[in-house]
């Protein structure tokens, strides 16, 4: 199965194909392609790689949140070129795709944030724990909680209950040293996001939450959590 990953989301623009769990091509590591036009991205991987688009089975897309337009860019994309092949789109928030990042580096709950305004940040807490997650759309499970407020007020309860725990994302020093955290070990990963190859390496745990038309992605903003 031909899988096309997809992130546009916190610092990082990546086009990925794999197939059995393995990149065959990276857009990331060609910097060369300056040109960040997807469809110019996506036809350079598929001449690489001597594939058609009419080729890829599944797309597994980032949802953010982390810079919005770019996020809405990359998943209106996706499910354009889903809904013209007919194909399932798998949404991945990118608080996930860190959380396994550093789960897999450090064996530790991960907490993630990422910026937004007004002093208010998203914030994304990791255990490696898979929790059901159903709307109205569908159901399927995935292994991150995401909130959106205050870091001091929505990391401590995250933690509440671990001693020991990392950080990837924005806040990184900051989170370090709230004064309601005194006394837990928390360990900075120098991680600002999870790698986009994780979408590849990892797909099993992504393709079974696969939408398909009249079913779309959605990004993660203010107003979805």
């Amino acid at each position: 199965m031909l899988i096309l990953g997809i992130s546009t989301s916190s610092g990082q623009f990546a086009l990925l194909l794999g197939e059995n769990n393995q990149v065959i091509y990276d857009s990331s590591e060609f910097e060369k392609e300056d040109n960040k036009e997807l469809y110019y991205l996506l036809q350079n991987a598929l001449n690489a790689c001597n594939k058609k688009t009419s080729d890829i089975n599944h797309i597994i897309v980032d949802t953010g949140p982390g810079g919005t337009s770019r996020v809405r860019t990359g998943i209106a994309f996706a499910n354009s070129l889903a809904y013209s092949l007919n194909i399932p789109a798998s949404p991945v928030s990118t608080m996930e795709l860190a959380g396994i990042d550093a789960y897999n580096k450090y064996g530790l709950p991960v907490v993630n944030s990422v910026k937004s305004i007004k002093g208010n940040a998203y914030i994304g807490f990791y255990s490696g724990e898979r929790r059901k997650v159903k709307d109205e759309r569908t159901e399927f499970y995935e292994e991150v909680q995401i909130e959106y407020g205050k870091i001091e007020e929505i990391v401590p309860k995250f933690v509440d209950s671990f001693d020991k725990f990392v950080v990837v994302g924005a806040h990184r020093e900051l989170i370090m040293q709230l004064p309601e955290l005194a006394g837990k070990i928390i360990i900075d990963s120098q991680m600002q996001y999870g790698n986009a190859r994780i979408f590849i390496e990892k797909s099993d745990l992504f393709t079974g939450r696969g939408l398909v038309f009249p079913q779309f992605v959605m990004p993660i903003t203010e107003q979805t959590l």
